[in-house]
């Protein structure tokens, strides 16, 4: 089931400053034009890296899509604080 623009705006009102690129029907989500995850079925996913499987620890883990990588649903209703926390870490801007 594709994602609808009611969850995009959903994640976009908890992390201001994000870009997003639909592609299949789904939403890959940027900060810095770094990749951080996407929604997928109207869920938000999250890459895994050490800092978010650290912070996320306590949320489950899911897949995209089939054949698709493991990521971290990060369930709602968002916690604005940890989710940005994440994202920002996740996303240092380049200093090159």
């Amino acid at each position: 089931m594709p994602s609808d623009a009611e969850a995009l705006e959903r994640v976009k009102a908890v992390l201001p400053g994000i870009t997003s690129r639909k592609m299949m029907g789904e939403y890959l989500l940027y900060r810095n034009g770094k990749l951080f995850g996407g929604i997928y079925d109207n869920r938000l996913l999250i890459k895994i890296t050490k800092l978010s499987a650290t912070l996320l620890a306590h949320c489950p883990s899911d897949f995209p899509y089939e054949g698709g990588g493991e990521m971290i649903l990060f369930p709602e209703p968002y916690d604005a604080g940890l989710l940005g926390k994440v994202v920002d870490g996740m996303c240092v801007p380049s200093t090159d």
